[in-house]
Parts: C-alpha cells; sequence; structure tokens
C-alpha cells in the first residue's frame, strides 16, 4: 500500500483532513507520508490527524503513519 496523502511545510490543514476524510471512504486503512519540511515531527502530526478524524493511528514508521477506520 502506498501513501495516498502528503503533509508538508503547511501541517494540518482543513483541506488535510477533509481529503483523509475523502480517501477512507470505502476503506479500512490508509497510509500518510510526512515529509521533512513539515512542522513537527511525523508522531506529533500524526497524532494530530488522528485526533481530528476520529481515526485510529495504527502504527508511525519513520515518517509515515498508517489510519484506520
Amino acid at each position: 500500500m502506498k501513501p495516498v496523502i502528503n503533509i508538508g511545510k503547511s501541517g494540518v490543514t482543513d483541506q488535510v483532513i477533509n481529503e483523509i476524510r475523502e480517501q477512507m471512504k470505502g476503506k479500512n486503512t490508509i497510509k500518510i507520508r510526512i515529509l521533512r519540511n513539515a512542522p513537527a515531527s511525523a508522531a506529533e502530526i500524526a497524532g494530530e490527524v488522528a485526533s481530528r478524524t476520529g481515526f485510529e493511528l495504527a502504527e508511525v514508521r519513520g515518517r509515515t503513519a498508517i489510519l484506520r477506520r
């Protein structure tokens, strides 16, 4: 499975959250890539995404996070 969302220097915006919710329709799991120019660490960004979307943060490995329903 390849990452479907990239989070960069703008961080976790409303557009990113909306796109994650859209990508999760009909899926149980997606991958998110946190780019090096993101404003916080990968774990912090992944935690924020999970709390704002309501999905479960399954794993953060390097700069990739996996979200599940």
